[in-house]
C-alpha cells in the first residue's frame, strides 16, 4: 500500500559471505566430470540445467503468443500445482486477530521454498513482519545459504513491527532504498537461481489473513536469471528510475507458456498494458489501486491507460469488469462515470490484488499498482502470463470476489458530467 511517513532508518552497508562450493575429488570425480561434459557438448544432453524445458528469449514483446498447452492443475492448499509453477490465494478470515494468525497455506508454501534453499536466498521486500518467514531466513542463513534482503526505508526497515533486526543480528544484509520519494514496493524471492517467487502478497500477518493477495511460485532460470540482475541493481543501491533498464530475458517460454518480465520504473508497462487492451475483446481487473495517472506516450502523446479501457468499452469493442479496493474507489470513477461495470471489493480489509486478465487467456500479475507513482517513482515487478489454465485460475478468484462485491456508492459520481 501507498503510505508516506518522515522517518527513515540510513541503509545498511551490504555484507557478502562467500557461496558454498562443491568440489569433486580424486579418479571417480574427474571420470564423472568427463562424462557430464561429453554429455553435455558432445550429445547436446543438457545434464547441467535441472530446470524446466524453456524456448529461447523472444525479444520483441509484440511478437505472436505461444499458445500454451492445456495444463493440468492440481489443487493444493490454498490454490493449484501447475507442475513447473504454483499458484496461491489468500483466504481472508473477517475480524482475524493474532490468535488465529496460524497455517495460512500462502504463508507455509513460502517458508517451504525457503527451506528447500541450498545455495542462495535473494529477496526483495516491502515489509516483514511474519515471524515464520523471518524464521526460514535465519534456518536458511544458518545452514549455510547465502541471505540477502532489499527493502523500503520507511515501510520495510522502519516499521516497528518488522524482523528485520533479527536477520541483521544473524549477520544476513539488509539494504534499504533509504529517504526518496518513491518506494521499494516488490514482494518477491530468487531462490537457488532456479526459482522465483512473485505477487501481492506483503510477507506480514495482514497479507497472509486479512487482505486478498495472489503469488507465485515459478521454477525457471532464465526467470530465475531477471529478478536475480534486478536484485543485484537494488542491493546496489540503484532504485526508481535510476536503475538500468535492461532484462535480460524479457520474454521466455516455459512448458509452452510465454512469460514477459517487467520491472518499474524503469521500463513501459503503461505501454503494454495500453497494447493488450487495444487487442483484446474481454477484461477482467482486480484492483488495490487503478488511476487515470497511468500513462503511455503514442507518437509523442501522453495518452492515459484507464481512458483507452474506457473508450473502448464505450465503443462497444470492449467488454470489462472490474473489482476495486473499497479505499480507492474514487480512482475508478472515469469508468463509473461512463457507467461500465465496476464493483467495490467486499472483504472489510483491503483487496490487495493487482491484476489483468485479458480474453480469459492471458494475466498481469505482480507488484505494480495502476498509477502514475508505481509507473514512474517505485521498483515494481509484474509478469504477463500467456495460459488459459493460469487465468481460468485468476478468473475464479475474480468470481469469488465479484460475488461479495458491491456496488459504488451514487456519491462518488455524484458530479458526472
Amino acid at each position: 500500500m501507498d503510505r508516506q511517513s518522515s522517518s527513515r532508518r540510513r541503509r545498511r552497508p551490504a555484507q557478502r559471505t562467500t557461496s558454498q562450493r562443491l568440489t569433486l575429488g580424486g579418479t571417480a570425480g574427474v571420470i564423472l566430470l568427463l562424462i557430464v561434459l561429453f554429455a553435455q557438448y558432445a550429445l547436446g544432453v543438457d545434464v547441467l540445467h535441472t530446470g524446466p524445458k524453456e524456448a529461447p528469449p523472444t525479444p520483441d514483446s509484440a511478437a505472436e503468443p505461444v499458445v500454451a498447452p492445456s495444463t493440468a492443475l492440481v489443487p493444493i492448499p490454498g490454490g493449484y500445482d501447475g507442475g513447473w509453477f504454483q499458484l496461491y490465494f489468500t483466504a481472508p478470515v473477517p475480524g482475524a486477530s493474532e490468535s488465529t494468525f496460524h497455517d495460512s497455506p500462502v504463508e507455509a508454501a513460502l517458508v517451504a521454498a525457503i527451506d528447500r534453499a541450498q545455495q542462495t536466498v535473494d529477496m526483495a521486500i516491502y515489509e516483514l513482519e511474519s515471524q515464520p518467514v523471518t524464521d526460514a531466513l535465519l534456518r536458511a542463513k544458518e545452514r549455510g545459504v547465502r541471505v540477502r534482503v532489499v527493502t523500503d526505508g520507511e515501510y520495510g526497515l522502519e516499521d516497528p513491527d518488522a524482523t528485520f533486526d533479527q536477520l541483521e543480528l544473524a549477520g544476513i544484509p539488509v539494504v534499504s532504498d533509504e529517504a526518496r520519494r518513491g518506494y521499494m514496493h516488490n514482494k518477491y524471492v530468487v531462490i537457488d537461481g532456479l526459482y522465483v517467487w512473485t505477487g501481492s502478497t506483503n510477507f506480514k500477518p495482514n497479507g497472509f489473513y486479512r487482505n486478498n493477495n495472489n503469488s507465485m511460485l515459478i521454477r525457471s532460470s532464465r526467470l530465475a536469471q531477471n529478478y536475480t540482475a534486478e536484485f543485484e541493481e537494488l542491493f546496489a543501491g540503484q532504485f526508481g528510475a535510476s536503475s538500468p533498464k535492461t532484462v535480460a530475458n524479457p520474454v521466455i517460454t516455459v512448458e509452452g507458456t510465454r512469460i514477459e518480465t517487467y520491472f518499474e520504473s524503469e521500463g513501459d508497462l503503461g505501454a503494454r498494458l495500453a497494447e493488450l487492451i487495444s487487442e483484446a475483446h474481454s477484461v477482467r481487473f482486480m484492483a488495490f489501486s487503478f488511476t487515470e495517472s497511468l500513462r503511455w506516450k503514442e507518437n509523442g502523446t501522453e495518452r492515459s491507460v484507464m481512458l483507452l479501457l474506457r473508450d473502448r468499452a464505450q465503443a462497444g469493442e470492449l467488454e470489462v469488469k472490474g473489482i476495486v479496493e473499497a479505499s480507492s474507489r474514487s480512482g475508478v470513477k472515469p469508468l463509473l462515470c461512463a457507467g461500465l461495470d465496476i464493483r467495490q471489493d467486499g472483504n472489510p480489509d483491503v483487496m490487495h490484488h493487482k491484476v489483468f486478465i485479458f480474453d480469459e487467456a492471458i494475466v498481469a500479475m505482480g507488484s505494480f499498482n495502476f498509477s502514475n507513482r508505481a509507473a514512474n517513482e517505485n521498483d515494481e515487478n509484474m509478469l504477463i502470463i500467456h495460459n488459459p489454465d493460469i487465468a481460468r485460475a485468476y478468473l475464479e478468484e475474480f468470481d469469488r470476489l465479484w460475488a461479495v462485491a458491491g456496488p459504488v456508492p451514487a456519491a462518488v459520481t455524484a458530479d458526472c458530467g
